[in-house]
């Protein structure tokens, strides 16, 4: 018995393959493996610090002013002896020369012998109260009686008492204005002395010892009562 022949197939059969995928809905693509992520390092926490305690409130300015700078003065002013002077030191008290009033008749002459000084001794001529000091010194034996002669005696014969004339009032009567005159050179403690004779002597007042004694140095006769 003889085997039949295959006949060509008309259609082929993976055409119609192709069509049927093309047909289907498309697969959706896989998704790619993604490296999973890594967990993340532990971080170390830091160590507690033991608690402190509260710090007191200080309270700060809000500015800061820079510091003062100690003016100077610009030249050609003078500084004052008080800003001259350190701040944690006391101010220094000035000794202020003692004054007495003169009559015209010795001052003039004190005058005019210290200005004669000037002239012969220039820078070593003494200052006012250097020749009232040296006056009073040289007549001391004659002022420390001067004002215990009573001012009024009896002279012999009569019975009323009468103006000594030797003796030397306290308190003089000046027939023209005194003058004033600064005693330049006597320190504090000279003129505490010398207004200590004057209480010792008797003089009454500084003015009176100081006339006296000038008058004594330069010769001058007592003024009239």
């Amino acid at each position: 018995m003889s085997t039949p022949t295959r006949r060509k197939a008309v259609f082929d059969p993976n055409a119609l393959d192709d069509d049927l995928d093309d047909l289907w809905p498309a697969r959706p693509a896989k998704p790619r493996d993604e490296p999973a992520p890594e967990p993340a390092a532990e971080t170390e926490a830091p160590p507690k610090s033991p608690p402190q305690p509260p710090a007191e409130a200080v309270s700060e300015p809000r500015t800061r002013t820079a510091p003062r700078r100690p003016s100077v003065p610009s030249p050609g002013t003078r500084q004052s002896v008080r800003d001259a002077e350190p701040a944690g030191r006391p101010p220094s008290k000035r000794h202020r020369p003692p004054e007495a009033l003169l009559s015209a008749e010795v001052y003039d002459e004190l005058y005019r012998v210290q200005n004669a000084e000037k002239k012969v001794r220039r820078g070593l001529a003494r200052t006012m109260g250097a020749i009232v000091l040296d006056a009073i010194e040289a007549h001391a034996h004659r002022l420390q009686t001067t004002w215990t002669v009573p001012q009024t005696t009896i002279a012999e014969g009569q019975l009323f008492e009468r103006p000594s004339a030797t003796a030397v009032p306290p308190r003089r009567r000046h027939l023209t204005a005194p003058r004033t005159v600064v005693l330049s050179g006597v320190t504090a403690g000279n003129a505490e002395r010398l207004d200590d004779l004057v209480q010792r002597w008797g003089a009454g007042t500084r003015s009176a010892l100081v006339e006296q004694a000038l008058r004594y140095e330069f010769g001058l006769l007592p003024e009239p009562q």
